[in-house]
């Protein structure tokens, strides 16, 4: 069907079964012809969706009269998109919501769908209470929104917080039940409560300043002169954007000042110490960012080999060192290593693919390819990956492993392991850093975890 509006391209977006939705989201918004503020309610909509897709799931099989009812085509995504709406966008009238998505019912040629979608939605406006505001407290009739505010049901959907914890957090948090269960018996209730909370908020878009061509005052500064609103964070090399701006299409991203990073990933780099004329290799490098930032750090002098699998990975990598003014990042396909010399490298960094568990806020996808399975294979393909590493840090030099994930299995575990294969690795440290800050865009991270080897 041709889609007229930010509502349609964020059901279109959620019908996708590649696995991709946040790409398909992409691609539709690049080919529309919607205003920005209609793009930015598209990616909200889609995005949001995805986040509390099994919370909303949980509300409209509370109100079917056959819970195994079949909705047939977008039906699905509709009555999911009209839920969101009218339990977590408050600027949004339920009447609004609920009248939007019967007349998308009939744009995606679903008339006869009309009254059941009517129904249904006007149902769960009847039942669900005003925001409250306060400490939140779990219970099968209080629907979370963020740390410090919620709605109340006039019946409880949710299981019961003391029976079944793991339940309850996976229904009412939108997580797949193998993570709910793993973090609630890795960190407990209240921070498992807590990680969910980040998980489903809205990431600030966090730029780190490269040092190469300016400072976070001067860049803050030149943002200013063109109208846009920028903080410094916390951590001293990064701003954050005000919201809704999009940077990457500014003038300061195109000249290379800026280069969106998290903080916490920001730190690997650090725990890296590279430094001006050493030779480093970064072995598993897209899209860039950390592989950058080592070329910052080491005032562009030196060399780093940057190894990816990915050809179209591989470009990206050399976009950015080129768009940022950097010239010292060779970038190589990964099965190049064999022609690298062994213990040759004063620096490594092996950042491993992850199963992305302290990304979830800005890869929310990521939580619903999550399980147990895949976990453990993730974990043997990283023991692989940095083993490898190992063989081209030079004696007194220095390896870094790190992921994006706060999973044992891909982290401490891994470590263990490492050091029990390779008896020349000795450990310097090593820091998990779980997800926070987000009731402070300016004390905002992501979670991640590094270890810090000396090769003897």
């Amino acid at each position: 069907m041709n889609v007229y509006t930010a509502r349609d391209i964020a059901v279109e977006a959620l019908r996708d079964r590649g696995g991709n939705v946040t790409a398909h989201l992409d691609r539709l918004i690049g080919q529309s012809v919607l205003s920005p503020a209609d793009r930015s309610l598209a990616r909200e909509l889609a995005l949001g969706v995805l986040r509390r897709r099994e919370t909303l799931r949980t509300v409209i099989r509370a109100f079917l009269r056959q819970p195994n009812h079949t909705m047939p085509g977008p039906v699905n995504e509709i009555l999911l998109l009209g839920a969101y709406q009218i339990l977590f966008l408050e600027r949004i009238p339920d009447f609004a919501a609920v009248n939007e998505a019967v007349e998308q019912a009939d744009r995606f040629h679903h008339r006869r769908q009309q009254g059941f979608v009517n129904g249904l939605l006007r149902s769960i406006t009847r039942e669900i209470g005003p925001v409250e505001t306060g400490p939140f407290v779990p219970a099968g009739d209080v629907l979370p929104m963020t740390p410090d505010s919620w709605r109340r049901l006039k019946r409880p959907i949710f299981a019961d917080p003391q029976r079944m914890p793991q339940r309850y957090i996976a229904d009412a948090f939108s997580l797949p039940i193998d993570l709910a269960e793993k973090w609630h018996a890795q960190f407990g209730m209240k921070t498992t409560i807590n990680l969910a909370f980040h998980a489903n908020s809205r990431a600030p878009m966090i730029l780190r300043v490269n040092t190469l061509k300016t400072t976070v005052t001067k860049a803050i500064e030149s943002l200013a002169a063109s109208g846009i609103e920028a903080q410094p964070h916390a951590n001293g090399l990064s701003i954050v954007a005000r919201d809704g701006v999009n940077m990457l299409a500014g003038d300061e991203f195109k000249a290379g000042l800026l280069q969106p990073q998290d903080p916490t990933a920001t730190q690997v780099s650090l725990a890296l110490d590279p430094r001006p004329g050493m030779n480093v290799l970064d072995f598993c490098a897209a899209p860039g960012t950390k592989t950058t930032h080592i070329a910052e750090l080491m005032a562009d002098k030196g060399s780093i080999t940057a190894l990816d699998v990915s050809e179209d990975k591989r470009l990206r990598i050399t976009e950015n060192a080129r768009r940022m003014g950097i010239g010292i990042i060779n970038v190589m396909p990964s099965e190049a290593a064999g022609g690298l010399e062994i213990g040759s490298f004063d620096r490594v960094l092996v950042d491993v693919p992850c199963s992305n568990t302290g990304v979830l806020a800005r890869r929310p996808e990521a939580r619903w390819r999550f399980d147990l399975r895949s976990l453990n294979q993730v974990a043997a393909d990283q023991r692989t990956l940095a083993s490898m590493a190992v063989m081209f840090t030079r004696p007194g030099g220095r390896l870094v492993y790190s992921t994006c994930s706060i999973e044992q299995e891909e982290n401490q575990q891994n470590v263990r392991w490492l050091l029990q294969k390779h008896r020349n690795l000795e450990l310097i440290k090593d820091e998990l850093t779980l997800p926070g800050g987000a009731s402070d865009a300016t004390q905002w991270h992501d979670g991640g975890y590094y270890a810090i080897f000396a090769l003897r």
